[in-house]
């Protein structure tokens, strides 16, 4: 087993880091405080092929792997520690990986251009104001007439709402979980792409905590009429598409959280290393060595489990891979503990600044509201993570629910 990056993944990290730090990390309070990522800063991450990056060269992208999509992930969560520009990122890094595996090639060859041109949003809409865990609860409907779907329902909680239908001049859309046979449970969903400037198709912004620089609401569909090219796949095996893409953008996920951790951990050590209290700088008492050893361990720790997790999908690319569990098994691992490591990191460099850790001023308050979204949610609450984890290991005998 080799832990060293290859020489083409360390320069692609030198020059994501760098675009990072000059161009990202100096705008990212303004991100938050605008509650929009600026377009010039999406094209000039689309003029690095940062947006949409493992969309094949064919189509305009640079066909990263997972590997360097999650360095990638990791510099945007330490560039911009908000999340925002990161949900942004590793929502189109995810969901057009699996559009591509699946789409028809009219609809990749349609849909991937204005993405890493940066003039187009794509990402996931599953979630129901009913819950987003419980997917066989789908209650959206697609009923085929001819060459299209009709979809009626509403999603909610869907992140890049405002962007696909209003800010971004292509608009863009989001690859939709729909139910095709009622009677069918997991084996009568379908998974199409909808563009959300579709007439019958209404979005509302929610107004989130955290992560304000990328928009989330709902999405209502009142006889949508989308074309069957968008189709993924085959219809009614939605589910199991969605699945493979949950395991892409949830190893995305831990990365940008990853990257949240480090930089809280450069900040927060860099201050008490300077801030002196009873005669000493704080950073030689042990009570806040042993945090900063802490923290960093675990860090280190779960960085090596989102690299595993990219590396293994590189290896097994397509969903029907025999390692498919393995797959669910590390990313599950990843998912579930990268953000809590990331929250407790941002939170306890917080209380190293003390009081100048409560402000404005301070940009690891914005990492504690961001990171707090991949707690309670976005690509799979925490606890779901434990229960596919109690599936893969007991058995799905012991699945707790149908």
């Amino acid at each position: 087993m080799d832990f060293r990056l290859t020489e083409d993944e360390e320069l692609f990290q030198k020059v994501v880091r760098e675009f990072c730090e000059k161009r990202l990390r100096p705008r990212s309070r303004e991100i938050d405080e605008t509650e929009q990522i600026p377009l010039d800063l999406l094209k000039q991450m689309a003029e690095l092929k940062l947006l949409g990056i493992g969309i094949p060269e064919s189509y305009g992208g640079a066909g990263a792997t997972a590997m360097m999509t999650a360095l990638a992930a990791v510099e945007i969560g330490r560039g911009d520690i908000s999340m925002a520009t990161a949900v942004f990122y590793l929502l189109e890094a995810g969901w057009s990986y699996i559009l591509n595996l699946f789409g028809t090639e009219q609809a990749k060859r349609e849909v991937f251009p204005p993405v890493v041109a940066g003039d187009a949003f794509i990402g996931i809409a599953t979630t129901e104001p009913g819950g987003g865990s419980d997917l066989a609860n789908t209650k959206t409907t697609a009923r085929r007439e001819g060459d299209y779907y009709v979809l009626n329902g509403e999603k909610a909680f869907c992140s890049g709402v405002i962007e696909s239908a209003q800010r971004l001049p292509e608009g863009g859309g989001h690859l939709t979980l729909v139910r095709t046979d009622p009677s069918r449970g997991y084996n009568g969903m379908s998974f199409i792409y909808v563009p959300i400037r579709t007439e019958g198709i209404t979005v509302t912004q929610y107004k989130d905590m955290g992560r304000m620089g990328i928009s989330t609401g709902g999405i209502f569909y009142k006889d949508a009429k989308v074309p069957a090219k968008y189709l993924l796949g085959e219809e009614d095996k939605g589910f199991y598409y969605a699945m493979s893409g949950f395991n892409a953008a949830r190893t995305q996920v831990a990365a940008a959280c990853v990257g949240a951790a480090e930089r809280a951990l450069e900040v927060g050590i860099e201050y008490v290393k300077q801030r002196e209290a009873f005669g000493r700088p704080i950073g030689k008492f042990e009570g806040v060595q042993f945090e900063i050893a802490d923290q960093y361990g675990m860090t280190e720790m779960i960085k090596l489990a989102v690299l595993k997790a990219a590396s293994l999908i590189d290896q097994n690319p397509h969903p029907d891979s025999y390692m498919q569990s393995e797959i669910t098994k590390i990313v599950s691992i990843a998912k579930l503990f990268a953000p809590q490591i990331a929250f407790e990191t941002v939170k306890r460099a917080m209380m190293w600044y003390g009081a100048a850790g409560y402000t404005k001023e301070n940009e690891l308050e914005m990492g504690l509201r961001g990171v707090m979204s991949y707690m309670v949610g976005a690509e799979g609450a925490l606890n779901i993570m434990r229960v596919i984890l109690g599936r893969e290991l007991l058995g799905k005998e012991f699945i707790p629910y149908k």
